[in-house]
């Protein structure tokens, strides 16, 4: 199966703040879950439009031989979802992985591939391809509330030294970056989770999913 390409918008604004990222998963192989939920077409409360579709069917109806880069990629997110974002006819692609972390739900957002005219070849040389991740609450009326975590917070937590996470300030605006392990990433949320920090899920990057 040869890889598939998908358009990435890289100027594409979806949060009024900047969301918490990092260079590894924020997830362990032990905690990954699948939520057949996900799957569907879905409009959100920011007028975006997501399409999500489970990563193994896709590889399974794909009846080319498969090399073993493939069989590598298959492995490791067999259990994910390809997830495709449209707002204002620009579109950014992602790989999703949800996890649990004691009976909470979250999910790691991988950016994919980018393709943008208002690049040149040396900026897209300089892109980082990182990971995000959103808490996530499936209500009972089937919709899907996704929140992901501020980097204010985390900043605020790291220079009140009540947190001691590997990280580093990166570009002219100092944007912090998690460098720790995924096993280190993911001890960070169940402790962050289990915390009894003051509105911790509060956050202006939230959106709900309600089914198309």
């Amino acid at each position: 199966m040869q890889s598939k390409k998908f358009l990435i918008i890289l100027s594409l604004v979806l949060f009024n703040s900047c969301i918490i990222k990092s260079i590894h998963p924020f997830y362990i192989s032990e905690a990954v879950t699948f939520e057949k939920s996900f799957i569907g077409i879905w409009n959100d409360t920011k007028n975006g439009k997501w399409e999500i579709i489970a990563l193994k069917s896709e590889f399974e109806k794909d009846k080319e031989p498969k090399s073993q880069e493939d069989l590598k990629i298959y492995n490791k997110y067999k259990n994910g979802y390809f997830i495709k974002y449209t707002e204002n006819n620009k579109e950014a692609s992602f790989i999703g992985i949800t996890f649990k972390i004691n009976k909470e739900l979250f999910i790691d957002f991988n950016l994919l591939e980018y393709n943008s005219e208002k690049l040149n070849s040396l900026a897209k040389l300089s892109v980082i391809e990182t990971h995000t991740v959103a808490k996530v609450d499936i209500q009972k009326n089937g919709n899907i509330n996704i929140k992901w975590i501020d980097e204010d917070v985390i900043t605020d937590l790291l220079e009140k030294e009540q947190l001691h996470l590997k990280h580093e300030k990166i570009g002219i605006q100092e944007n912090l970056i998690l460098t720790g392990s995924s096993d280190q990433l993911f001890k960070f949320l169940k402790k962050y989770s289990e915390s009894d920090i003051k509105d911790k899920w509060k956050t202006s990057n939230e959106c709900v999913l309600k089914k198309e």
